[in-house]
């Protein structure tokens, strides 16, 4: 009786350090991946670094976006042994990968058309401003269609100043000094 309770004991004990030991993960607000796979960094914050550079699945071509189920994110993170809990109402994450820029022609009017765009004219954009050390985001308004990977002419729509970014997404953009 004696070997049993040793046994269970040092069964809870090995499962109760394996999960205390465990590090907590949260999803980035803004996946991209930049290689041939979607890594564990790309998707978690706080991952280590042995942990992060850890394949998820294959990335999507250049200038396109994909989704991945969170059923997949979170068997990944438990493979991992991350503490991950998904967040509720959220089915899926869109990762995007940038570059791919595509050819635009000049229409008749002169303005440029793409069919793909993921910023309209006249659209909100959401736009990151990144400067080491800090980021900034903003809400600015489209000047022009751009797919992702495309510069963009952008207006801060509380000074009227005009910025010029790079589509990273849907909606989205982002803009160097």
């Amino acid at each position: 009786m004696l070997r049993w309770l040793t046994l269970a004991a040092c069964l809870y004990l090995t499962f109760a350090a394996a999960t205390a030991h465990a590090d907590p993960v949260t999803l980035r607000a803004r996946i991209e991946a930049s290689g041939p796979a979607i890594t564990m960094g790309d998707v978690f914050d706080g991952a280590p670094a042995d942990v992060a550079r850890r394949a998820i699945a294959p990335s999507p071509p250049a200038g396109q976006v994909a989704s991945i189920s969170m059923p997949v994110l979170a068997a990944a993170a438990s493979a991992a042994g991350l503490e991950f809990t998904p967040p509720s109402g959220v089915n899926s994450v869109q990762v995007v990968r940038p570059g791919g820029a595509r050819a635009t022609l000049p229409s008749a009017s002169g303005s440029r058309t793409i069919a793909d765009a993921a910023v309209r004219r006249g659209e909100s954009v959401m736009l990151v401003y990144d400067a080491p050390g800090m980021s900034l985001t903003m809400r600015a308004r489209a000047m022009e269609d751009g797919a992702i990977g495309q510069s963009v002419r952008l207006m801060n729509t509380s000074s009227n100043r005009t910025i010029d970014a790079i589509v990273t997404g849907p909606g989205a953009a982002r803009a160097n000094p």
